[in-house]
């Protein structure tokens, strides 16, 4: 009678078992490690021959063995865990070598069960909410075994797909797959990954997006190089070395409705940054000033709005309410007629500034600075020419004026440009050395003493042994001067550089003419002053001077 009672308990367990109504064969955990089975054979066979617990599904075993009683290759693994889930839809990341495949809840979302090489896949699944089993299971044929998987809510989609290469040239196998909610990124020198090295890498970020009919413009702010498609068609193109700030943007006219947008980048060395953004264009009456609650102009703007002049003196305020009233910047853009003529641009801020003139740099004083003046001279415009103003605030008071006006009479000058007052001085003796070239290279053709700089050679040579263009001059003294701060002033057709005791102050080397300055302070003694200068054609000016500020 004792044999029959256990005979049919035997029979019940086994029934009920198979049925999925007795105990669970697999002891899951609700969200934290899996529940481990490993098997001694690649098909799930039999008792497992180690059973534990694992952390993550994450493993790179390589040609070895996951553990002990498990063999290097033809064996299979089952994983299980109960996990918390909100509705929606999530995508499912995995790559394996070799096969594969993942339940939730009893339905089989992956199923990828064959050889295979370990790159990356992913499946979308819309899962209720509440608490769901995942089951994952896994064999290893032969060769190296790896196994990793992830998943996350992805709401739709509203993610970019992120493929992460350990190379410039998005080339390859991808080292990391990953979802991001943006391109709005500052790795500084680190990584953005483990998996990515924090030099010589690449991303490729891929996401369809739905628009309303109009022009938009993209914005790409990044160190290094970055590259914009838009239905395949190429909007921004900076594909260069490259450090903040920086912002390059293209525009393009979208239909409505879906379109996607990729943006390529790469790292080359030294810290990294990629921040990718859009706006509808507006229609600006008059400069579109573009305000960042930043002082590198990086990232996307804080405020956008239509401002009718550059002239602002927030004080110790801020631009708007909202913003802040300290580290900054701003860059204003627009179109603007100029009757033919000779300009001056002038400009005053409190901190840095910058002037671009057609995509040229023509004025630039981007450091921390008093309220001071500087101007461009001798600018000869006619017709429609864009314009670009950059400026930052690091503390204190904030004040920017930016405008221009007629200086006919300044070009070509017959003569150098009277002295503002008070006057500032002309030093001298220089010894001068002259080029036959314009990077003042090699042997000079003439070395002699000069009283000043100060020099209006018109059309003509400084000298018989010299060329009348494509020269170079190199001036060099020294000079005592009073302890104070000193405003360095040069006026000159074409390119200057300065340096006062090995350092550089002013930095136009360039085909121009017009005038540049700088403000330093100097302590109480000798110092040495060096002026580099070079003419490519036409008239030749050359002119320095300086005064205590």
């Amino acid at each position: 009678m004792r044999n029959r009672v256990w005979s049919l308990v035997i029979i019940v367990i086994v029934a009920l078992a198979v049925l999925g109504l007795g105990p669970a064969a697999t002891p899951a955990t609700a969200g934290g490690a899996w529940y481990a089975e490993y098997f001694a054979n690649p098909t799930l066979n039999g008792g497992p021959a180690l059973t534990r617990y694992d952390d993550t599904l994450h493993f790179e075993w390589g040609t070895g063995s996951p553990g002990g009683g498990v063999p290097a290759d033809n064996f299979s693994a089952r994983w299980t865990r109960d996990d918390w889930f909100e509705a929606g839809t999530y995508r499912f990341s995995y790559r394996s070598d070799d096969g594969l495949r993942i339940w939730v809840g009893g339905t089989l979302v992956v199923d990828d069960w064959r050889d295979r090489q370990a790159s990356w896949s992913f499946v979308d699944h819309v899962i209720s909410r509440g608490t769901h089993r995942v089951r994952v299971e896994y064999y290893e044929h032969t060769g190296s075994a790896a196994i990793q998987v992830g998943w996350e809510r992805v709401s739709g989609g509203d993610t970019w797909r992120a493929e992460y290469f350990a190379n410039r040239d998005l080339s390859g196998a991808s080292a990391l797959v990953r979802y991001d909610p943006t391109i709005d990124f500052d790795w500084g020198y680190g990584s953005p990954d483990g998996a990515v090295p924090a030099d010589n890498f690449s991303v490729r970020w891929t996401r369809s997006l739905g628009f309303n009919p109009g022009a938009y413009r993209f914005y790409a702010s990044c160190d290094d190089g970055v590259r914009v498609y838009v239905d395949g068609n190429r909007v921004v193109d900076a594909w260069d070395d490259q450090k903040l700030p920086n912002t390059r943007w293209g525009d393009v006219t979208l239909g409505s409705g879906q379109h996607t947008v990729v943006v390529e980048y790469y790292e080359h060395g030294g810290e990294a940054s990629a921040h990718v953004w859009w706006d509808r264009l507006q229609t600006f009456s008059g400069w579109e000033g573009r305000y960042y609650a930043n002082a590198e102009l990086r990232g996307g703007p804080a405020l956008i709005r239509d401002d009718a002049a550059i002239s602002f003196d927030w004080g110790e305020g801020a631009p708007t309410d909202w913003m802040v009233s300290d580290n900054f910047s701003v860059v204003w853009t627009r179109n603007a007629y100029f009757t033919p003529g000779y300009y001056r641009f002038n400009v005053r801020s409190d901190d840095g500034v910058r002037v671009w003139l057609d995509g040229a740099l023509v004025m630039d004083y981007w450091q921390p600075m008093d309220y001071e003046w500087h101007y461009l001279d001798g600018t000869h415009l006619a017709g429609t020419h864009a314009l670009k103003v950059e400026y930052f605030e690091r503390t204190g008071g904030a004040r920017i004026h930016f405008w221009w006006e007629r200086s006919d009479t300044l070009a070509p000058p017959s003569a150098p440009p009277p002295a503002p007052t008070p006057a500032p001085r002309l030093p001298g003796p220089w010894q001068g050395e002259y080029f036959n070239n314009r990077d003042s290279s090699g042997t000079p053709v003439l070395v002699r003493t000069d009283s000043t700089v100060n020099f209006n050679w018109g059309w003509n040579s400084p000298a018989s042994e010299v060329n009348r263009d494509d020269f170079s001059v190199r001036w060099s003294g020294n000079f005592p001067f009073e302890s104070g701060r000193y405003r360095f002033t040069t006026y000159s057709d074409d390119g200057v550089r300065l340096y006062v005791d090995d350092q550089l102050v002013i930095d136009s080397w360039r085909p121009m003419r017009g005038y540049r300055s700088a403000t330093l302070n100097l302590s109480a003694g000798t110092h040495t002053v060096r002026l580099e200068y070079f003419e490519r054609s036409g008239v030749a000016l050359a002119r320095l001077t300086w005064r205590r500020w």
